[in-house]
């Protein structure tokens, strides 16, 4: 069996989930996981399919065509298998305030010089209940090296939302 993973952006239309899930089905393969979404009128997504090796052309060739032909950009890569445990600290990590330009920059470059990688973000404006002011407010998942303490780094953040204007909250789970 191969894994694969199939990236796809393109206008949004009805049945392009399962059409790709047929797809997969139809030559062997197993859907396991995937993370999709409308966004700015497009549709867009990643997902990870199991195929039987000897179905991989096959299926690559009929979901870039399908997707082709409904005017999306997609691609079918054989996907990096994981050499054991991934190491470090897992860290949850939820921003809100107020919107303004460089609110991820600023946050996100901390990260980078820390080590620190990010293994999900989902972004995202609100607006505020009392004022209708839009409220940028983002989730992560993110791995802490060991060099980096869970503690120094929610000092880290707490200087950074104040400087951002913004409130952060985060939880550190188990070491892997």
């Amino acid at each position: 069996m191969n894994e694969v993973l199939l990236t796809l952006i393109g206008p949004d239309k009805t049945g392009i989930v399962a059409t790709l899930a047929r797809i997969a089905t139809e030559h062997g393969g197993n859907w396991l996981d995937s993370r999709m979404m409308r966004l700015g009128g497009s549709f867009s997504g990643i997902l990870r399919i199991n195929l039987p090796g000897d179905t991989m052309e096959a299926f690559s060739a009929e979901a870039t065509g399908f997707l082709e032909e409904n005017g999306f950009q997609c691609s079918v890569e054989v996907a990096d298998s994981e050499d054991g445990p991934v190491e470090g600290t897992l860290a949850n990590l939820q921003l809100s305030g107020q919107d303004h330009p460089g609110i991820v920059y600023r946050i996100f470059e901390a990260f980078r010089k820390a080590g620190v990688n990010v293994e999900e973000l989902s972004t995202g404006l609100q607006a505020a209940p009392w004022s209708g002011t839009p409220i940028f407010e983002a989730k992560a998942r993110l791995r802490l090296p060991k060099s980096v303490s869970p503690e120094s780094l929610q000092d880290d953040l707490e200087e950074l939302a104040s400087d951002l204007m913004v409130e952060i909250t985060q939880n550190f789970g188990k070491k892997g």
